[in-house]
C-alpha cells in the first residue's frame, strides 16, 4: 500500500477546515445559549402576573410582565442577528454550513411565543 505524503499546504488546509468547523459548533452554541435566556425572560415575566394574583396593584405586575417578556423578544433578535452576521462570515470564507431555514424556524416559534404570552399577560 501506498502511503500519501501531506504536504504542508494539505495540513494547513485541514486545519482551517477544522476551525471553520469549531467557529460553526461555537455559532449555534452561543444561539442556543441566547435563545435559553430568552426562553427564561418570557417565563419570568409570565410567572410575575400569573403566580402573583394577590399583589396589587395589578396594571404594575402586567407592566412587570411586558418588560421581561420584551426583553426576551429584543434577546431573540439579537441572537439572530449575530447568529446571521457570523455566518456571512464564515460563508465568505467558503463555508458551507447547514441550511439557516431551522434558525429562521425556531426565531419564528420564539417570537410567536412571545407575542402569545403578551397577551396572556393582557387578558389577565
Amino acid at each position: 500500500m501506498i502511503e500519501k505524503r501531506h504536504t504542508t499546504q494539505d495540513l494547513a488546509d485541514e486545519g482551517v477546515k477544522l476551525s471553520l468547523d469549531r467557529t460553526r459548533l461555537a455559532k449555534e452554541r452561543t444561539f442556543a445559549a441566547w435563545l435559553r435566556t430568552a426562553l427564561s425572560s418570557i417565563a419570568v415575566g409570565l410567572a410575575v402576573v400569573k403566580l402573583l394574583p394577590s399583589i396589587e396593584p395589578r396594571w404594575l405586575l402586567r407592566i412587570i410582565g411586558i418588560i421581561f417578556v420584551g426583553a426576551g423578544s429584543l434577546i431573540v433578535i439579537f441572537a439572530f442577528q449575530s447568529y446571521q452576521i457570523t455566518l456571512r462570515q464564515l460563508e465568505q470564507k467558503g463555508y458551507k454550513g447547514l441550511p439557516t431555514i431551522y434558525i429562521y424556524v425556531l426565531t419564528t416559534l420564539f417570537a410567536i411565543g412571545a407575542l402569545l404570552g403578551v397577551v396572556l399577560i393582557l387578558l389577565d
